[in-house]
């Protein structure tokens, strides 16, 4: 199936510059499409991802495990000392468990979530005081349409999205005062192999016309789109939104 290739960089406005971003799973393809992104914007951007990510995107890569409180600390300690602060914090981070519920194990499920929601929550709570400090940041958390649609083969990440986006919600009107903005976007299929793995797996759960349903545009998505929706709610462009959850899904979200 085709998807719209999008240009990024080229001669983009450097409307993040003296910014400094923290993307946090930047090594899939949505998360290395939001670095150069924010990278072509002027930002000084740092990532943390279980792989290796092109270090001419990033101001360097410093290890972070989302799992971990004192892991998520360090890595902030770090980025404190080399750049002096977070201006934007990117979460893009996932785990890549699907399959049938009756044979998923509370192992799968406790990863899941321990990697996306309350990941999502170390890494907030890491560097909300930093931010109200400076007097203000932005926050962008990558969430998925299963949040609001279910995906019969990846109902773990489904339950993680929706409770990421209440999370987002919830902090957005806590810090909104110190003018931290916080909101996600939600992605529906991208042409990736994470899409492609999850709709093999849809396909034995469900009929091959479900598994198969693409959105009313007519195409999967492409990852420098959800970039570019990153990009836009870290920037002032988006300075009057805060607790949102944008979908970015080709209208493929069924529900209002």
């Amino acid at each position: 199936m085709a998807t719209a290739k999008r240009k990024t960089g080229k001669g983009a406005a450097r409307e993040l510059k003296g910014k400094v971003a923290w993307v946090i799973g930047a090594s899939g393809e949505i998360g290395k499409a939001i670095a150069a992104r924010l990278a072509a914007a002027g930002a000084t951007v740092v990532t943390s991802s279980r792989k290796p990510v092109r270090a001419a995107l990033a101001a360097g890569a410093v290890p972070a495990d989302l799992r971990s409180r004192a892991s998520i600390e360090r890595a902030l300690r770090v980025i404190e000392r080399r750049h002096g602060r977070v201006d934007v914090l990117v979460n893009c981070a996932a785990a890549a468990i699907f399959g049938d519920f009756q044979k998923l194990t509370d192992a799968d499920w406790d990863t899941v979530l321990q990697t996306k929601l309350l990941g999502y929550m170390r890494s907030m709570r890491a560097v909300i005081p930093g931010m109200v400090k400076n007097g203000g940041g932005s926050i962008v958390n990558i969430t998925g349409r299963g949040g609001r649609q279910p995906t019969p083969a990846h109902l773990p990440g489904c339950c993680a999205n929706i409770a990421a986006n209440l999370l987002t919600k919830g902090l957005a009107d806590v810090y909104a005062a110190n003018q931290v903005r916080i909101n996600a976007v939600a992605p529906g299929p991208i042409e990736s192999e994470r899409h492609h793995e999850i709709a093999r797996n849809n396909a034995a759960l469900t009929s091959a016309a479900v598994a198969k349903r693409v959105p009313p545009l007519g195409r999967l998505g492409d990852a420098a789109e959800i970039a570019e929706a990153v990009l836009f709610l870290a920037s002032s462009r988006a300075s009057y939104i805060t607790g949102v959850t944008l979908q970015v899904d080709g209208g493929g979200t069924a529900t209002i």
